[in-house]
């Protein structure tokens, strides 16, 4: 999981390069989705702030020194005791102390272990925040090819049928075809008119989406690569997926971190001991003239043997969220099991729904060629043309949606499994 993180950091960092005039491939789309996307940045400093509470629970173990100092300046009146009577003092105080601690109840270890398994889980948040950008990214390069490939070939629709309703109305004026003929084909051209206006929204709109998510625009946009065959074998999929999703792990890790939680309240109940030495200079504290110094070193010790309930409460908190982790977590596995079954199953479709419209328009290019030839000849009539140039309009966005869709899920399930 760590190294498919250092690969797609990579990838990032070759984003920061200018954006050159070259067409934009689909690898190079979702190096500026990760560099640019904002989730990035705040799972970065999710991952920062974890690294620096491993370093907080790991310092409750060390040793700590503190100095403790202190100058004034008064008057002190003993009324005659020991000879002194009102006289100008200045205390002075100093000590250094050293603590260390030896035991406390596992509290700190604990403590320890839950930071680092939060870490954990924070890097598997990242991990997953950039598996799910690259899959966006490849969700809006796909539509804005879609609806590119739509723009075209509703253009293509619009030239021909228009085309048509020349052709039909010269046709009628010689008295070759009834009225009925040309009035359709000027109703399929403007049928092609509203689906060109329909097609210019959806290519704005996918475009607003990739800047949106990739930070750049669109300006020219390679094919969509060749996506690698379905795995036939779903249990393969759903073992990768058991052992590298990363929203897998950082509930794992989570989970973890909760029973620690228990562990550190638990300790509450039991003494804790520190190593303790310390060393003092005193003057002028009790008396004009007064000075001492010392040293001591001993164990120091501490048990709470009554907190009205208060330890009890903690303990029962902290079970009940290790409870909740623990179900979230099988909460997750099942959502996560049932999410590669449908995605693989979507894919697996896809890859049929991809080999059908390009056959599908395959045939409709060589009955919409035989149809024109027809039409010439008189074999065929207007309304024919008509609906084979439908035909193939319809032919070509299905197999543009298709790829799309295609590739998308194909990241998806990559997401998924961790890959």
């Amino acid at each position: 999981m760590r190294l498919l993180g250092a690969r797609l950091s990579a990838l990032a960092l070759l984003a920061s390069t200018a954006v050159s005039a070259e067409p934009l491939s689909l690898e190079a789309v979702i190096q500026h989705a990760l560099q640019s996307n904002p989730g990035i940045a705040v799972a970065a400093a999710d991952q920062d702030l974890a690294n620096a509470q491993v370093r907080q629970a790991r310092a409750a173990a060390l040793p700590q020194v503190s100095l403790v100092g202190q100058a004034a300046h008064g008057t002190a009146d003993l009324g005659g005791f020991f000879g002194f009577g009102r006289q100008n003092i200045d205390p002075r105080s100093a000590a250094l102390e050293l603590r260390q601690p030896l035991f406390a109840g596992g509290a700190v270890l604990a403590g320890i272990d839950q930071a680092k398994l939060g870490r954990t889980a924070a890097e598997a948040s990242a991990l997953s925040m950039q598996l799910q950008v690259a899959a966006r990214a490849a969700e809006v390069y796909g539509a804005v090819l879609t609806a590119r490939a739509r723009t075209q070939q509703t253009a293509r629709y619009v030239a021909a049928t228009s085309e048509i309703a020349r052709s039909a109305a010269l046709r009628f004026e010689a008295g070759e075809i009834p009225r009925s003929d040309w009035a359709q084909a000027e109703a399929r051209e403007a049928e092609g008119q509203a689906q060109a206006a329909q097609a210019a929204a959806q290519l704005a709109s996918a475009q607003g989406q990739f800047r949106a998510i990739v930070g750049i625009e669109p300006d020219e946009l390679l094919p969509l690569p060749a996506v690698a065959a379905a795995e036939p074998d779903i249990t393969l999929l759903l073992a990768r997926a058991e052992q590298n999703n990363p929203d897998l792990a950082a509930a794992q890790a989570v989970a973890k971190a909760a029973h620690s939680g228990v562990q550190m309240a638990q300790a509450e109940r039991l003494p804790s001991l520190a190593l303790t030495a310390r060393a003092s200079t005193v003057r002028d504290e009790f008396l004009p003239g007064y000075a001492s110094q010392g040293s001591i070193i001993g164990i120091q010790g501490k048990w709470t043997v009554f907190a009205s309930g208060g330890t009890n409460a903690r303990i029962d908190v902290a079970r009940a969220a290790a409870r909740r982790a623990d179900a979230q977590l099988a909460q997750l596995q099942d959502q996560l099991r049932s999410a590669v079954l449908t995605t693989w199953a979507t894919l697996r479709s896809s890859e049929a729904a991809v080999r059908a419209a390009s056959a599908q328009l395959n045939a409709s290019d060589q009955a919409l060629n035989s149809l024109q030839h027809e039409v010439r000849a008189g074999q065929r009539t207007t309304l024919e043309l008509l609906n084979a140039e439908r035909d193939r309009l319809a032919a070509a966005t299905s197999l543009a949606v298709a790829r799309s869709a295609l590739t998308t899920t194909a990241w998806q399930l990559a997401a998924l499994t961790g890959r």
